[in-house]
C-alpha cells in the first residue's frame, strides 16, 4: 500500500477515484501522482500529501473536475459552453 495524503478528505476522494479503475497511482519522489489510463486522457494530477492550507481539498477537487470536463469535451461526451465576452 502507498501513502496518499495526511488529509482524510483528500485520501477518501483519491481512493474513490482509484476505485473506478481508470486511474493508476504513481509514486514520483515524495508525491503521489494519479495518472489517467486512457491514451489521450487527462494526464497526471499530483496529490497533495501534507496540505497546510485549509482550502487544499477544494482546490484539488476543482482541479480534478476541471481536467475531467476538458477530457469530456475533447472526446465529445459534452459540448463546450458558450463563452461571452
Amino acid at each position: 500500500m502507498y501513502h496518499i495524503s495526511n488529509d482524510k478528505n483528500i485520501r477518501e476522494f483519491v481512493r474513490n477515484i482509484l476505485r473506478t479503475k481508470k486511474w493508476e497511482p504513481v509514486r514520483q519522489g515524495k508525491h503521489l501522482i494519479i495518472r489517467h489510463l486512457e491514451n489521450n486522457g487527462i494526464g497526471n494530477i499530483t496529490v497533495p500529501s501534507t496540505p497546510s492550507c485549509p482550502h487544499t481539498f477544494e482546490n484539488f477537487k476543482r482541479d480534478y473536475y476541471r481536467r475531467l470536463r476538458e477530457y469530456f469535451i475533447r472526446v465529445g461526451l459534452i459540448l463546450p459552453s458558450e463563452q461571452t465576452n
